[in-house]
């Protein structure tokens, strides 16, 4: 058999997988949003509410979105139904930016634009002008997306500049670098950027980045308060008390290694050294990754990586990992590599496990899961892929 026509039969094969796969998954998407809908009454438009409300409030008032009990009382008038409770904001005003635009619609047709929006720039920023074919329909039915799109959450935005930052490193680094500043209105998830950057050499992204984040900061200052900045850092330790406090109900929606330790009742120390042991493991994977060149194995390292090293992610958190392996199994159909089916059976795993994560308990499996996948896209498992240059290398240069 040659060369070409062993590649085409690897790609054949792969391209079958990943149907069969497509198809499972729609099944189990299909079957759990019904049981979803017929199941106890869910809170209208889920924790998308919440981002509405802290437009509105911010709108309103500036820095006192950094006040619980106001924010509460005035999301209370918005939606009686809360009762007692509402969400805290705790980000940093930059989200602030995308959301009081949002806060002046009615809260149906910012909900519609908010995951339409942020889908179509994940879509994006994932397969550029390949989003009309099969990765596309394998994007829009990966479970990571129903969790987001049910949620209402900002995981499609989180992974579109994380993503599309990554991907414009070699060509545009100077928009790569305003992405990736941008992301740090999720802090947890720009943990690997320095390494990224650094280990990469991209220069112009870096001060890109750290340029952008400054204007950022002087533009809500300037526009909303001009104490809202330290208002946040003030306020964020309140914020993690709280979220100590209420760990417990958390841990079954938090794919990460900490989370999945404490649910089972180990003692905070253990937890933080583990978590600590794992962080540096994928600093150390990501750096090595980058310095060889800016590939799409790197790219989805980084994206799966990102949910390992941080101790604080959810499972509407994960587009990026869909994204990271949508990137690294079509570059390895594009180059007539075999898809290991060790990683196929880890995805689907994985995307049933997040699902069944919604309503229950299931103590460290998502973490372990990432971390098995994180070690097959190194390459740890496969043996050739060790001795093969990497797929659609760009070499790291000034940038």
């Amino acid at each position: 058999m040659t060369a070409t026509s062993s590649a085409a039969t690897h790609q054949t094969h792969d391209r079958r997988a990943v149907v069969i796969a497509l198809i499972a998954l729609v099944l189990y998407n299909a079957a759990y949003l019904v049981s979803w809908a017929l199941s106890s009454p869910q809170p209208a438009f889920g924790d998308f509410f919440g981002l509405w409300s802290f437009g509105k409030f911010a709108a309103l008032s500036g820095a006192g979105i950094y006040d619980p009990v106001a924010l509460a009382r005035y999301q209370q008038t918005l939606n009686p139904a809360l009762g007692g409770g509402g969400f805290p904001y705790p980000y940093p005003p930059t989200f602030l930016v995308a959301l009081i635009p949002l806060g002046l619609l009615a809260l149906p047709v910012a909900y519609v634009c908010w995951i339409s929006v942020t889908f179509a720039l994940y879509g994006l920023a994932t397969l550029g002008r390949n989003w009309r074919s099969l990765d596309g329909l394998a994007l829009l039915a990966a479970p990571t997306t129903l969790i987001n799109a049910i949620t209402g959450q900002n995981g499609f935005l989180s992974a579109a500049l994380l993503i599309g930052g990554l991907r414009l490193l070699a060509s545009h680094p100077i928009i790569a670098g305003a992405l990736l500043g941008l992301l740090a209105y999720k802090p947890q998830f720009v943990l690997l950027m320095p390494v990224v950057l650094l280990a990469s050499r991209s220069w112009r992204a870096i001060v890109s980045a750290v340029a952008t984040t400054v204007i950022v900061a002087v533009v809500t200052s300037a526009a909303l308060d001009p104490w809202i900045w330290l208002q946040w850092v003030m306020k964020f330790p309140d914020y993690q008390a709280q979220l100590g406090a209420n760990q417990a109900s958390l841990d079954h929606m938090m794919p990460t290694v900490i989370a999945g330790l404490h649910a089972l009742g180990a003692p905070p120390p253990v937890g933080i050294t583990v978590q600590l042991v794992l962080s540096c493991a994928i600093v150390a994977l990501v750096g090595g990754a980058w310095r060889r060149g800016i590939t799409d194995r790197a790219i989805a390292l980084v994206a799966v990586g990102s949910i390992i090293a941080t101790p604080y992610a959810m499972i509407y958190d994960l587009p990026m990992v869909a994204a990271g392996i949508a990137i690294h199994w079509k570059a390895r159909v594009d180059a007539g590599e075999p898809i290991a089916t060790l990683e196929i059976g880890l995805v689907i795993a994985l995307g049933v496990c997040l699902l069944v994560m919604i309503g229950h308990t299931v103590p460290l499996a998502a973490a372990l899961l990432l971390v098995l996948l994180v070690l097959s896209i190194a390459g740890v498992f496969d043996r050739s892929a060790r001795t093969v240059a990497a797929l659609n290398v760009a070499p790291p240069a000034p940038g």
